[in-house]
């Protein structure tokens, strides 16, 4: 047995009090300094831009704008640096028109504009009129249909009364324009030399107007012709029916506005071909004769108006002579 006696429990030793430690999650971290170089001052542009001497009244920088065009086409390098390669190598053929081309074409968009704004030949007939003797290329056609097509998006046709020879005539013009009081300006001084003037004495009445041509097998006489064409007027529904040349079969039918497409579909199955239909106006009250210095003078004015793109129709209440 080994001689404990020099060693005490650990309950029996006297207790001594220990400084309270405090430990932290966190590892320790060194606190930063900052430390000096030796090294001569460098200029500021070296250093990162940590010791930039600022200006008292710093200058704002000016910004120069460029505008920059647009280029169409691959973009393919060159010893002058980036040219533009077209999409085809091929040139367009239609910058070698002929003169008598662009007179074509200019008629053509003339009818697109002044028949109301439609490509489609069943709709438009004065395109469908210009179409059937056109000598140009089917491309040529197409590509100025649908410049015709964007240009006319943004156009209106209006219906507007007018006044003639203080008040010796009434008008109604079919306009068709996307600015229309840009066109009225246009229109004033031809107005004021015929003392005309824009105002609506109530005496057109909306009218669905009807051209047509009717071929015979065997030649009619004028009472056998009217008669046929009152009997087709009642069967289609037509209020009124006229005969415009008897030599080549041309009539006109009168109707409602709102039965215009039904009376159209009647005269096609009485063999009739639809040369121009609309939407027109007629007097209300008999027609005005005008002698021959007024007709004269009135036919002038007329010309002049309708030497306007814009001004599409005429409508009037003068007799004929």
């Amino acid at each position: 047995m080994h001689n404990n006696s020099g060693l005490e429990p650990m309950d029996r030793t006297k207790t001594t009090k220990l400084p309270q430690l405090k430990s932290s999650v966190t590892p320790y971290r060194p606190k930063p300094t900052l430390i000096h170089s030796d090294s001569p001052k460098l200029e500021n542009d070296k250093r990162n831009g940590l010791d930039l001497e600022l200006l008292d009244n710093p200058q704002i920088p000016s910004i120069k704008r460029v505008r920059w065009a647009p280029m169409y086409g691959e973009r393919s390098p060159s010893k002058s640096g980036l040219s533009s390669v077209p999409l085809s190598s091929k040139k367009a053929q239609f910058d070698q028109d002929t003169a008598d081309e662009l007179i074509l074409a200019n008629e053509l968009r003339l009818a697109v504009h002044r028949g109301g704004g439609s490509i489609d030949p069943d709709k438009n007939y004065e395109l469908k009129a210009r179409l059937s003797p056109l000598q140009l290329p089917y491309s040529r056609v197409q590509r100025i249909l649908k410049e015709c097509e964007l240009s006319e998006r943004n156009h209106h046709t209006y219906c507007i009364p007018m006044d003639y020879g203080r008040q010796l005539v009434a008008m109604v013009c079919k306009i068709r324009t996307d600015n229309l009081p840009e066109l009225k300006l246009r229109l004033a001084s031809l107005l004021r030399q015929n003392k005309a003037r824009f105002f609506n004495r109530h005496l057109f009445n909306e009218t669905g107007l009807i051209e047509a041509t009717l071929q015979s097998v065997t030649p009619l006489s004028f009472d056998e012709f009217n008669q046929t064409l009152r009997t087709d007027a009642l069967w289609c529904k037509a209020t009124d029916s006229a005969i415009i040349d008897l030599a080549k079969g041309s009539v006109l039918f009168k109707c409602r506005p709102l039965d215009l497409q039904e009376v159209e579909y009647k005269l096609r199955q009485c063999n009739y071909k639809i040369v121009h239909k609309e939407v027109g106006h007629c007097p209300n009250k008999p027609l005005v004769e005008l002698n021959d210095r007024q007709m004269a003078r009135y036919q002038e004015f007329r010309k002049n108006l309708l030497q306007d793109i814009d001004v599409v129709k005429i409508y009037d209440n003068v007799r004929v002579q």
